[in-house]
């Protein structure tokens, strides 16, 4: 009896592991040049949210002239730059995603 509880609660153990670590998020920061206005936002937002893992992405524009901030919340622990940029696609003409760096979960 003893042997199949301690089986037991060691599978519980390991599903709720599991399901802890597929259900993590990680926020990632940075700027992106070029998004001047709502519209611009929206395509960089669209874009980004295409990518495998994107829960949500915010931009901020900046009204003191200086680059927007952008911050994605992924599944993904691994997020890049170049990954960002590329899922812009040929919008990475126009816009240009300066920095992405990850931080602590929000």
């Amino acid at each position: 009896m003893n042997k199949h509880l301690l089986s037991l609660t060691t599978m519980m153990g390991l599903f709720l592991g599991q399901t802890q670590a597929a259900d993590a998020t990680f926020c990632y920061q940075g700027e992106v040049a070029g998004v001047v206005c709502n519209a611009c936002a929206g395509n960089v937002k669209d874009a980004l949210l295409k990518l495998e893992g994107v829960k949500d992405v915010k931009i901020t524009l900046n009204k003191d002239g200086g680059n927007p901030r952008l911050t994605i919340v992924s599944k993904s622990p691994a997020l890049t730059r170049e990954v960002a940029i590329k899922a812009l696609g040929k919008a990475a003409g126009h816009y240009d995603i300066r920095s992405l760096e990850k931080t602590p979960t929000r």
